[in-house]
């Protein structure tokens, strides 16, 4: 009897906060696909098909306290692949599910994805931070700009609320094929439109400007773009910046006070912040 064929995995421990990292650390070493594990400590598991890349990546982890890897027949891939998929529950309104998973009750918005190289079905403290952020502005009609959109989560929900048009775009090329699946999956509602491109800020057409700007980065990634950004907003308009942790609150005060702009809202989660300042009617603050 041939054998049959086998898939290969790695488990690592991890943290609330370096979870994601930790998935997307797997996924760049190879792994077909990649989850969060529940317990104590908590865990991440990649999924490998091609046994020289599990070896790869095992040689690359090597000297992880608490590494874990194995063999399993393929049959049980898909199985276990599926069983372990779960909805994430965002904000109180929306729950980000794989296709084939019920959403839970009482949610009015779903988003549907699988979890893929481009990390980021919501689970993060900044992702819910940022969603709810988005809850609180009127988007009616507005048209949204999502910096570093990952799988497309904050382009998508705010299409959900009302805007007429959300770009989300990344420069990361493995975002491409995951961002054009995420759109097929998600229609958004007649009237509004999303529209994801790999590339940089800079390939948006001059004078190009939005109602609403939203970054999910820390602050380090986030920093260097701060007057691009306020440069692509409108007279008035509003920026989200999400991921950012509690104990850089003193670095972005002092940004306030240079651009002499006050956050009209705030979440904090904990050690995760984030917040919303508007511009001036007919000023330019970049």
């Amino acid at each position: 009897m041939i054998p049959s064929p086998s898939y290969f995995w790695i488990v690592l421990p991890t943290s609330p906060d370096a979870s994601e990292a930790d998935q997307y650390r797997l996924m760049e070493l190879g792994a077909s696909g990649s989850l969060e594990e529940e317990g104590q400590p908590l865990k991440v598991r990649g999924f490998f098909e091609d046994h020289a890349l599990w070896v790869s990546a095992r040689e690359a982890l090597n000297g992880i306290s608490g590494l874990e890897w194995g063999e399993n027949p393929w049959e049980d891939w898909d199985r276990s692949w599926r069983e372990r998929q779960v909805p994430v529950e965002v904000t109180p309104l929306l729950a980000v599910c794989p296709p084939w998973v019920a959403a839970p009750q009482n949610i009015r918005h779903v988003i549907r994805l699988e979890a893929k190289m481009a990390f980021g079905t919501g689970s993060h403290e900044s992702t819910r931070i940022a969603a709810l952020l988005l809850e609180k502005l009127d988007l009616r009609d507005k048209t949204l700009l999502d910096v570093g959109t990952g799988t497309g989560i904050l382009s998508l929900y705010p299409a959900l609320l009302g805007t007429k048009l959300a770009v989300g775009f990344d420069i990361d090329p493995v975002t491409g094929p995951c961002l054009k699946e995420n759109l097929e999956l998600n229609p958004v509602p007649n009237g509004s439109k999303a529209i994801f491109y790999v590339g940089t800020l800079d390939a948006m057409k001059p004078r190009t400007c939005f109602d609403v700007i939203v970054c999910n980065m820390i602050r380090t990634e986030a920093w260097p773009y701060l007057d691009a950004f306020l440069a692509y907003l409108k007279p008035g308009g509003q920026l989200i910046l999400s991921g950012q942790r509690v104990e850089d609150q003193p670095h972005w005060q002092e940004w306030f006070k240079k651009k002499d702009v006050q956050p009209s809202q705030e979440v904090t989660l904990d050690e995760w912040w984030g917040f919303v300042v508007k511009t001036q009617p007919g000023t330019s603050q970049a």
